[in-house]
């Protein structure tokens, strides 16, 4: 991939209008949000967005999210049932992702050819300025190389797109750290297609006919209705390895070179100068931390990340999937 140069732009009026203009005439711009930093495109632009899965090594068949900054945008885009409605009233803004049938203008490159869309309208304030000052809907992955973990600060975005997207906006840390809840609006009821910041038991709680299926991978050959079902993802340069809640044993580490530790709760006073320890003090802290910690880990060298898999429960299913996803489903 040729190597662009990077604009880096404060996260203030004017950064964010040299952003807007950046995505109205076909450039690629990466941007905090409340749940990881994303790689925008006008979501109108078939040619930008197809700059999107060159900058980042992402399959074709892997669709897109697009972003609005006002919860009255998504009718322009896809059509919006009674249903989805109730769910959009619930939690958008929000860390939630709506998988709607779309309208023409969206373009094939987008949702992979699919007749449905997903949708998102992000609570984070630095997001909705930079929305409203591109102007027109935003299609955005997280700002990774694919496979990669998700960038939750400035520096991890910097260091995964600078070269590859036209500017960085210079935000803060994101609040909660995990991709979005991606659920799909059905006849019977709703498909949890990825766990996130929205809970099954949120959801439950606003549709009593919240279906939980859509989490096993397409059948070969078959475009994924949404990111994060297909393909791996979130995997550190680290070999990573689980272990379930409450049985955290120092001996699982060996002698196996560095090694870096995440626990929930529990107590695991590092061995010796080779092992790193992260304790988190709630799953919302795993959930804020988990993309950072990679990030530490590969950065200091460390060649095994043992990490407890939390109970899948609120929010803790999101974290599990994601644990699951970058160790391949490995545990010590």
């Amino acid at each position: 991939m040729e190597t662009k140069k990077t604009l880096i732009l404060e996260a203030d009026a004017q950064g964010f209008s040299a952003a807007g203009e950046i995505i109205r005439r076909g450039g690629l711009v990466v941007f905090p949000t409340e749940t990881v930093y994303g790689l925008g495109a006008n979501a109108l632009d078939a040619g930008a967005c197809a700059k999107i899965f060159q900058a980042k090594g992402r399959p074709q068949d892997n669709p897109l999210i697009v972003h609005t900054a006002e919860v009255f945008g998504l009718a322009r885009l896809a059509s919006v049932t009674p249903r989805a409605a109730a769910i959009i009233k619930a939690f958008m803004p929000g860390p939630l992702s709506l998988v709607l049938p779309k309208n023409q203008d969206i373009p094939a490159a987008v949702t992979a050819g699919l007749p449905t869309v997903g949708l998102r309208v992000p609570s984070d304030p630095a997001a909705y300025r930079f929305l409203k000052a591109a102007g027109v809907p935003v299609a955005a992955p997280s700002a990774n190389v694919s496979g990669k973990p998700s960038p939750t600060s400035f520096a991890m975005a910097r260091a995964a797109m600078e070269g590859r997207a036209d500017a960085i906006i210079r935000g803060g840390d994101s609040r909660i750290g995990l991709e979005s809840t991606i659920v799909r609006i059905t006849e019977s009821g709703l498909e949890i297609l990825r766990p996130g910041g929205v809970s099954e038991e949120d959801l439950r709680a606003v549709a009593k006919d919240c279906l939980v299926r859509g989490l096993a991978s397409p059948l070969p050959g078959e475009a994924p209705p949404a990111p994060g079902m297909k393909y791996a993802h979130y995997k550190p340069r680290a070999e990573v390895l689980l272990f379930p809640t409450g049985t955290w044993n120092p001996k699982m580490i060996g002698c196996a070179g560095k090694t870096g530790v995440l626990t929930l709760g529990e107590k695991a006073a590092p061995l010796s100068g080779h092992v790193l320890v992260r304790e988190m003090k709630s799953v919302e802290e795993y959930a804020r931390r988990l993309y950072a910690e990679f990030f530490v880990f590969d950065s200091l060298g460390c060649d095994r990340i043992l990490a407890e898999c939390p109970p899948e429960e609120g929010l803790g299913r999101a974290v599990a999937n994601r644990l699951l996803k970058a160790s391949g489903g490995r545990f010590f």
